[in-house]
């Protein structure tokens, strides 16, 4: 079937609004954890690992690093796999954690998504990554 608009040749700036899209995600998420960390490390207790401090800022210091390699388009291959690994930890997880700046499981399932895609299709344009 044709295209109605057939603009094949704009394929790796799409990568690039995905990569842009998915770090603003991910530097906004970090904000709000920011904005309320000492409640947000108070309610990170796990039932093996009884140090919420510890997780919250392991939890932030993530999503720093991912949301900087996924929008400087440096490492976005390695920056994807560990969002995908993050999503998924934050969909288990989230049975025991409840705090109000928790996204909910269904944008870890769309993160999880895009995390593949760019997985899959690397950083497109204005990325430090070269391809291959």
């Amino acid at each position: 079937m044709l295209n109605v608009f057939p603009i094949q040749f704009l394929a790796l700036l799409a990568y690039f609004l995905l990569r842009l899209f998915v770090g603003g995600v991910l530097v906004y998420v970090c904000m709000q954890h920011l904005k309320q960390f000492r409640s947000l490390s108070k309610s990170l207790t796990l039932p093996w690992f009884p140090y919420p401090g510890i997780n919250a800022v392991l939890l932030i210091g993530t999503e720093i690093l991912i949301a900087c390699s996924i929008l400087l388009g440096a490492y976005t291959q390695i920056g994807a796999l560990l969002l995908i690994i993050l999503s998924i930890k934050m969909l288990v997880l989230k049975k025991y954690w409840s705090h109000p700046t928790l996204p909910d499981r269904l944008t870890y399932v769309l993160l999880i998504g895009c995390g593949l895609s760019l997985l899959i299709t690397g950083a497109g344009v204005l990325a430090f990554d070269l391809p291959i």
